[in-house]
């Protein structure tokens, strides 16, 4: 399992209001490996969205706020995952955890999110803290989620009804990514093998009876051996 963000796609939505909030993880969406230029340099880069909904703030219409953040799915100690998820767990990595640690653990806590804004004035995740007294599992409006990029490639019918429900602009990132291209090359690619063999199956089934029929036009009952 692979999992063992950016601003959101634009339209007219509740900003989540600057300062600290208290909030639960509620979904972990595996985005797969993209080329992502930044600072003028391009590399792959292998990416999660964390999801939280806030506990102490709701939108007009009466749901929680949501918001989430893209990481790059790393534990190294200088990736923002390892940093954040070491202040959020209130403690280190041992070396038994970095060797395989199971991200998915963190659904359905909670933890304090500090927002800040982005250059556009975006409501955006600065830091996220443990909270007072330690995280702790909650229970959430919104429906929990580990979507897994390696299962949806594979064509995992779980996985990709899960991607049904998922925002259109990520669903376009999903399927743009490395994983999910090559997986579709593959299968395209063994599709036209079979689809080669059975052409040459029902030729080589054609040329038999083409060759029964002139065998048949000069055998007598007599020349057969059986």
């Amino acid at each position: 399992m692979a999992l063992t963000i950016s601003e959101s796609g634009g339209g007219n939505y509740e900003q989540v209001p600057v300062g600290t909030h208290n909030a639960t993880c509620y979904m972990l969406i595996d985005v797969g490996t993209h080329d992502e230029t930044f600072e003028g340099e391009t590399k792959k880069r292998h990416s999660i969205f964390i999801y939280w909904e806030l506990n102490d703030a709701k939108m007009t219409d009466g749901r929680p706020f949501s918001i989430m953040k893209q990481y790059t799915l790393s534990l190294n100690e200088k990736a923002a995952l390892y940093k954040d998820l070491c202040a959020w767990r209130k403690k280190r990595f041992t070396d038994e955890e970095l060797a395989g640690f199971d991200l998915t653990s963190v659904l359905g806590f909670t933890c304090d999110l500090e927002i800040g804004l982005t250059k556009t004035e975006k409501s955006k995740v600065t830091s996220v803290y443990s909270p007072d007294g330690g995280a702790k599992r909650n229970d959430t409006v919104n429906d929990q989620l580990a979507f897994d990029i390696d299962e949806y490639a594979l064509g995992s019918k779980d996985a990709i009804g899960a991607w049904v429900d998922l925002p259109t602009w990520v669903q376009a990132k999903i399927d743009d990514s490395f994983e999910v291209v090559a997986s579709n090359k593959k299968n395209s690619e063994a599709s036209k093998d079979q689809d080669v063999a059975d052409a040459n199956t029902e030729g080589d089934f054609k040329s038999l009876e083409a060759l029964s029929d002139d065998e048949d036009s000069e055998l007598s009952e007599d020349d057969i051996p059986f």
